[in-house]
């Protein structure tokens, strides 16, 4: 045991807390950041997606050459739906990781709530594309890692304040 005397901040300044250290907004904290920014960056890439699903409806009668069938826009009913639904999906969760960190009031419960979704919707996408024949395992890879990051920030986005 020594007889040391602890050392005083040489001004008032110094003997503040220091404030918030990191590059992450302080009412998140780090982890909250990153899955934040990880839903951002899934909900730009849904919207991309979307727009793409779009598209392929759109033409899909082009796909048959001269001759498409009778009930070629039938055919593009179902992906056309589809991809708006994954476009509004993509455009809420890009609204709501940035109003997550605009610090939006109750931006945390939907955008958590969002999260999860898009989490089950890409288990449920990775489990259908190994299940049907032939499986697409490099699909299956990309929609279980969007599943984990999706799963990650709604729970971190869903769990109390501290």
């Amino acid at each position: 045991m020594t007889s040391r005397r602890p050392v005083r901040a040489a001004s008032a300044a110094g003997a503040r807390g220091r404030g918030h250290h990191t590059l992450s907004p302080a009412h998140l904290g780090e982890a909250t950041a990153a899955a934040t920014v990880g839903v951002v960056v899934g909900g730009i890439a849904l919207v991309i997606t979307g727009i793409g699903v779009i598209a392929m409806a759109l033409t899909i009668g082009s796909r048959y050459g001269g001759d498409p069938p009778p009930n070629a826009g039938s055919l593009s009913l179902v992906p056309a739906l589809l991809g708006v639904a994954i476009l509004i999906l993509g455009g809420a969760l890009t609204a709501g990781g940035l109003a997550v960190f605009a610090d939006v009031r109750r931006s945390r419960l939907l955008t958590g709530i969002l999260s999860g979704l898009a989490a089950a919707l890409s288990a449920a996408g990775a489990l259908l594309s190994m299940a049907n024949p032939p499986p697409d395992v490099v699909l299956a890879i990309a929609l279980t890692a969007a599943t984990l990051v999706f799963g990650v920030a709604a729970i971190l986005l869903l769990r109390p304040r501290r």
